[in-house]
């Protein structure tokens, strides 16, 4: 679930997804997850974003299609069964379980491409994130800059960047509430840092 020359691919996997939304108890999962809800679907607020999830599927809540991987993780999200409460203690993906085979590729499509896009623009960095709800982070880890994204309800994510110096390039580090998967299985939480650098990119125009 990144970005494919094959998007079709991707698009299969979210029709598959459908017969389970349909079967899905909406209103339960939004309880369980703190969300509202909207003529009987959830409405998921989603990197400064608004969705609507049904038992048809997800679509942006004020009208129009959403993106695709959007469309997958959430629709993951609602019918994972996730409850509890996150910790608010923060690890890199490669800590979670499971999370170690994973985790170059998510080190070069996420953290490196978060790290050249802002490098040399961290006032960029910082309000772009800003934009998409982010708050200061520095009580959990040190950085140039430090943020702690609401991510979705329940899964915050927690951003370090160090910006490029003349001896060092700059580098950006996503790290995930210990509890993360027991709302989103692996592959959706790696999906879900490259939203997120996703959307900053495009806040920061």
């Amino acid at each position: 679930m990144f970005e494919s020359e094959n998007p079709e691919v991707y698009e299969k996997v979210y029709q598959e997804l459908l017969p389970r939304l349909a079967g899905a108890d909406i209103a339960g999962a939004a309880r369980e997850l703190g969300l509202a809800q909207r003529e009987g679907a959830a409405l998921v607020p989603f990197l400064g974003r608004d969705f609507l999830v049904d038992g048809q599927g997800v679509t942006l809540a004020h009208g129009g299609g959403a993106p695709l991987n959007h469309r997958i993780v959430l629709a993951y999200y609602i019918t994972h069964g996730g409850r509890g409460e996150n910790a608010l203690r923060f690890a890199p993906y490669r800590e979670l379980p499971g999370g170690q085979d994973f985790a170059r590729s998510l080190s070069r499509i996420v953290e490196e491409r978060a790290a050249k896009f802002f490098g040399g623009r961290l006032a960029a960095l910082e309000t772009a994130a800003a934009a998409l709800g982010a708050g200061p982070g520095s009580e959990y880890a040190p950085g140039d800059a430090s943020l702690l994204f609401p991510a979705l309800p329940k899964i915050p994510l927690l951003m370090t960047f160090y910006d490029e110096d003349e001896d060092f390039p700059a580098e950006a580090k996503v790290f995930y509430d210990i509890t993360a998967p027991n709302f989103l299985d692996l592959e959706c939480l790696a999906v879900l840092g490259l939203i997120l650098v996703q959307e900053l990119e495009s806040a920061a125009g």
